[in-house]
């Protein structure tokens, strides 16, 4: 059993406003970690936090955690200003829902990222939705991260339950379609 995770920097949560970075729960993602290094180089003294995962590429600009339990994710995210993460889908639910603004650095196949580009076919699905930025070229994360910061989150969070005229459209159609028998 591995021993607990302890963040690597000077302590895990400091009081203002942060760049949280996460590479989600499954792979490893030292691209997009070394860019947001690169960043929090550039942009001091404005804080980074990153979770790794599996990632092998140890920042040195900004603390770091391999993993977060539930409590330590939920106080990070609630501080952030804007969340940079792979283009998985529980990344971009959290920050809707808190209405930050997140930036989608896609993993790629031909990198050996993921064993498909579904990523990079999300991010190029959800990049026009307010708030949302995609950053297909890490070495532009910096700027792209500063973009992010100039706007204000995007209006209403998102919530849990699908708008009512979305529930309208859904039913009509349901309601619409051909009755089919049972089959035996």
């Amino acid at each position: 059993m591995a021993g607990p995770r302890r963040p690597q920097g000077p302590g895990l949560l400091g009081v203002g406003a942060l760049i949280f970075v996460t590479v989600g729960s499954l792979y490893p993602f030292d691209r997009m970690i070394r860019a947001a290094d690169e960043a929090a180089a550039r942009m001091a003294p404005l804080e980074f936090f990153a979770q790794l995962g599996d990632s092998t590429y140890k920042p040195q600009h900004m603390k770091s955690a391999r993993l977060l339990d539930r409590s330590e994710f939920k106080a990070l995210t609630g501080r952030a200003r804007v969340i940079v993460a792979h283009a998985g889908m529980g990344s971009v639910i959290t920050a809707m829902e808190l209405g930050v603004p997140i930036i989608l650095v896609p993993r790629r196949l031909d990198l050996g990222e993921h064993n498909t580009d579904h990523q990079l076919a999300t991010a190029r699905w959800l990049g026009d939705r307010p708030g949302v930025h995609v950053c297909l070229d890490e070495t532009r994360l910096g700027e792209t991260i500063e973009a992010a910061l100039a706007e204000t989150a995007s209006g209403e969070p998102l919530t849990r339950s699908a708008p009512d005229a979305f529930i309208q459209r859904l039913r009509t159609h349901v309601w619409s379609a051909p009755r089919r028998s049972p089959r035996r």
